[in-house]
């Protein structure tokens, strides 16, 4: 009977070899959780200090050789599917079958050879099928050489699955039976277990641990690395981070770029230090030595407060409407109003000129000092009693071409909502 390898039934079984590791993994470090609490317990005294001393010799070494045993296995499977597709086939193959075949293939080339050996004229179309045919029959044939070396090799997938399955074999019989408790004293002794079996574990546990450094530096590596070209700015307030990336001068949205954003809320804080400017808040003040990107001059941002439909603005925060992340700035100075601009007003906002929100950001900015020289800020009458509009004038002509009215209510103390704002109002 031929050899014979399936692949969907190899995938099932690395699929279920994987899931049994997994299980396994959760159960030992469990197992070490409670070892480590254990050890690290304030019990003292000769029967709790060689208990300490047992368990940190001899169930250290057994957990890493379990979970080691474990992930070989895994591994194992998965060599096994992943080397058959890479040097054999993508799909199934039986030898026997594949054998008939090239029977088959041999008895058409004789019968080919003959045809052609008869005939008194050249016929190409039997040249062609006897090539074809025998195309056919060296391509079977390298096919199960392939096979056959493939199954030659793949015995030794294993050979790290079973010696560590053999040393965790010699760990499990030096706990099973207490051998090490010595029930005179009442207390452990390491020296009657033979724990010759636990270096080559512990050697094998250091190597793991160096590779997997090496994995993770690599990564990140290659994390980082999608960053390049971009300007990064770390924005620290209190023990909160932000990040800010910024592309020509230009603030990138965060859902936009939520790929760049995520390498930086995994492995920001890897970031060499050059390779980002440092930002500080400072009593809700953006530290006055360092201008925020894109802003201007408005390096003193009171709040931009992470939310559904509402940004809490002050000094020159307008210009970050179109494209800014959130970030987040609190505890403002109590001299100064913070506004609110819910998500509709944003809108409406966006739609002026470059000119009109500049005009409009200063106007907001004097009512958040409480300074409302030339804004003709006037108490609202009839149904919208309670709230305020202030005007700002337009550089056109007749009926204040250009100008703007901004109607707002108190919202709290300290606080201003933006109600509306519209253009073209005449006054």
């Amino acid at each position: 009977m031929g050899l014979k390898f399936y692949v969907g039934e190899m995938q099932t079984q690395a699929a279920e070899a994987a899931r049994m590791s997994n299980e396994a993994n959760l159960a030992i470090a469990q197992l070490q959780d409670s070892i480590s609490h254990f050890l690290s317990a304030p019990l003292s005294g000769k029967a709790y200090d060689s208990a300490k001393s047992y368990f940190s010799v001899v169930y250290t070494p057994l957990c890493r050789s379990a979970l080691m045993t474990g992930e070989a296995m895994q591994q194992a499977h998965k060599r096994l599917v992943t080397e058959y597709q890479s040097s054999v086939s993508g799909i199934d193959t039986d030898e026997d079958q594949i054998q008939s075949q090239i029977e088959q293939l041999e008895q058409l080339k004789r019968n080919l050879e003959h045809q052609m050996q008869v005939s008194k004229n050249f016929q190409p179309s039997l040249e062609r099928r006897y090539m074809n045919a025998c195309d056919s029959i060296s391509k079977k044939r390298e096919k199960l050489e392939k096979f056959h070396a493939y199954n030659a090799r793949s015995s030794s997938f294993f050979a790290e699955y079973e010696a560590s399955q053999q040393e965790f074999s010699r760990g499990l019989a030096q706990v099973n039976g207490c051998k090490a408790w010595n029930s005179a004293s009442g207390s452990f002794d390491i020296s009657k277990l033979d724990m010759t079996w636990a270096t080559s574990i512990n050697k094998r546990w250091e190597a793991r641990e160096q590779q997997l450094e090496a994995l993770k530096k690599k990564v990140v590596k290659d994390a980082i690395a999608k960053l390049d070209g971009y300007e990064i700015r770390r924005v620290k307030n209190g023990n909160k981070i932000d990040w800010i990336i910024l592309k020509n001068g230009k603030i990138l949205n965060s859902k936009n770029n939520s790929e760049l954003y995520s390498v930086l809320e995994l492995y920001g804080d890897l970031l060499p230090k050059g390779s980002y400017t440092q930002m500080v808040v400072k009593k809700g003040i953006v530290d006055p030595t360092i201008a925020l990107p894109g802003v201007g001059g408005a390096a003193n941002i009171k709040n931009v407060v992470k939310g559904i439909g509402t940004i809490i603005i002050s000094t020159g925060i307008l210009t970050l409407l179109n494209d800014a992340p959130s970030v987040s700035f609190s505890d403002s100075n109590a001299d100064e109003v913070d506004i609110e601009i819910p998500k509709d007003v944003q809108r409406k906002i966006k739609k002026l000129s470059p000119e009109q929100k500049k005009a409009l950001d200063e106007a907001l900015d004097k009512l958040s000092k409480g300074d409302k020289t030339g804004l003709n800020d006037h108490a609202l009458k009839g149904d919208r009693k309670g709230e305020r509009a202030f005007d700002i004038r337009g550089k056109g002509t007749g009926n204040n071409r250009g100008g703007i009215r901004g109607t707002y209510e108190k919202d709290g103390p300290g606080k201003i909502k933006l109600k509306d704002v519209f253009k073209g109002h005449k006054y």
